[in-house]
């Protein structure tokens, strides 16, 4: 497909909820760029090696459906995996009820997609500057060949850590502290039964005191030896750190967190390896970058709280739902998890995906305005595919209606997402 340079939308982020705007933008008609800093689509499913989209469902229902639904279904019928009933009932924890698909055949049935309804796909490139000319915007783009200029009507932003809100000066949130990263690894070689627990703890906890290792490197949290049990050895190395103390929001915190994840593999390794049971232990690599539960969030014309998310507070320009709980992990206490009530869902408004005092800018993902708690259950990636649908079919919306997006009227929203296969409130 031949570059061009000027857009309807321009999409900033090729995670969860940007592959989800892009595909309705083009398919709604608007010329649709996407622009993506790595070189595969997917954001934490595929660089971060987290490929567990969730939840789905909720009480024996589907309540996200939608493009982000169809993009994991097709993964699963390529890999000859039937999907999952969701008239089950969730008995376990609600973790185990994610979807895991193969993070290659995720991204390349997205492209496959992209590129049927017309998305024009940029990778290894990066945003510089965005700035408003007449009724358009002006975006500085960085290449591989340097910078160069493309404009759009509408800029919708889905870079997980408001990058592109923040250069186009609207306000964000930067918590004081942020939640732990992580850095995944596959562990070949582990063979649990002929550990022993008792005396891989023991050792543990006298390697910790000689600044061996760090307690974070094994699990989630302050003595991941507790009753014998190491999360990093039993998920073999996927999901199963912390990186602490670290907002990799920019390039120079993303940095510090890439270089603290391998230095938390290695010395994990170094203090496994040759243990009893673990004497073929080898790592693996299936994540290029670590995985960021939490940055920035942008300061939207309404902040979702805590008590919006628990209660399913009705939203007048409730645009899509939400189901996970709110899910907060820290350094000291691990994962502090807020269950939802018996019988609630949570629906997502509109106004949590547009930046206060905003110009046709739309966000979606983990950026939404939101605070902490209510962040830590709209941050999952099903509820991203669903905000990045919902933001784009608002765009859609206010091209066609020549209106701002936050003049839309919601129930034409919903009409939109509707005919492309979305569950909404």
């Amino acid at each position: 497909m031949e570059f061009m340079e000027q857009y309807d939308v321009a999409v900033f982020g090729a995670g969860p909820a940007g592959l989800c705007a892009a595909i309705q933008a083009a398919r709604g008609g608007a010329r649709t760029l996407l622009v993506e800093k790595n070189g595969i689509p997917g954001g934490t499913m595929t660089c971060a090696g987290v490929s567990i989209p969730g939840l789905f469902d909720a009480y024996g229902k589907q309540v996200i459906s939608g493009i982000g639904w169809e993009l994991v279904g097709k993964s699963l019928d390529e890999a000859q995996i039937p999907r999952p009933d969701f008239s089950r009932k969730m008995t376990g924890p609600f973790w185990t009820y994610q979807v895991e698909v193969n993070p290659f055949l995720f991204a390349a049935v997205a492209e496959e997609e992209m590129t049927r309804a017309g998305v024009q796909i940029l990778y290894h490139t990066m945003v510089g500057k965005a700035s408003r000319s007449g009724e358009k915007w002006d975006v500085v783009l960085c290449g591989k060949d340097g910078l160069f200029e493309i404009t759009a009507k509408i800029l919708i932003d889905c870079t997980g850590d408001a990058n592109l809100t923040k250069i186009a000066g609207y306000g964000v949130r930067e918590p004081a502290i942020c939640q732990p990263g992580t850095a995944s690894i596959l562990l070949d070689g582990v063979e649990m039964e002929r550990t022993d627990r008792k005396e891989l703890a023991e050792a543990f906890r006298t390697a910790v005191a000689e600044e061996k290792i760090s307690s974070d490197d094994l699990g989630y949290c302050a003595d991941p030896a507790r009753e014998g049990k190491f999360l990093f050895l039993e998920r073999h190395g996927c999901n199963a750190n912390h990186i602490c103390g670290i907002l990799a929001a920019d390039s120079v915190g993303k940095t510090r967190m890439e270089l603290a994840g391998r230095r938390s593999i290695l010395r994990a390794f170094r203090f496994l390896k040759g243990k009893k049971g673990l004497q073929n232990l080898m790592p693996r690599l299936i994540a290029t970058e670590c995985g960021v539960r939490e940055s920035r969030t942008v300061i939207g014309e309404y902040t979702m709280t805590e008590d919006d998310y628990a209660s399913g507070r009705i939203f007048e320009d409730a645009l899509c739902w939400s189901f996970y709980p709110m899910d907060l992990h820290d350094a000291e206490k691990g994962v502090l998890l807020h269950k939802l009530p018996d019988k609630v869902i949570p629906r997502v408004p509109r106004s949590i995906l547009i930046p206060k005092d905003s110009v046709d800018f739309l966000v979606a993902g983990r950026i939404v305005s939101s605070d902490r708690m209510a962040n830590a259950g709209l941050r999952i990636q099903a509820t991203c595919m669903a905000t990045g649908q919902a933001a784009a079919a608002n765009a859609l919306c206010a091209l066609d209606q020549k209106k701002s997006p936050a003049e839309v009227p919601p129930e034409d929203i919903r009409i939109l997402l509707r005919k492309y296969g979305a569950i909404v409130p």
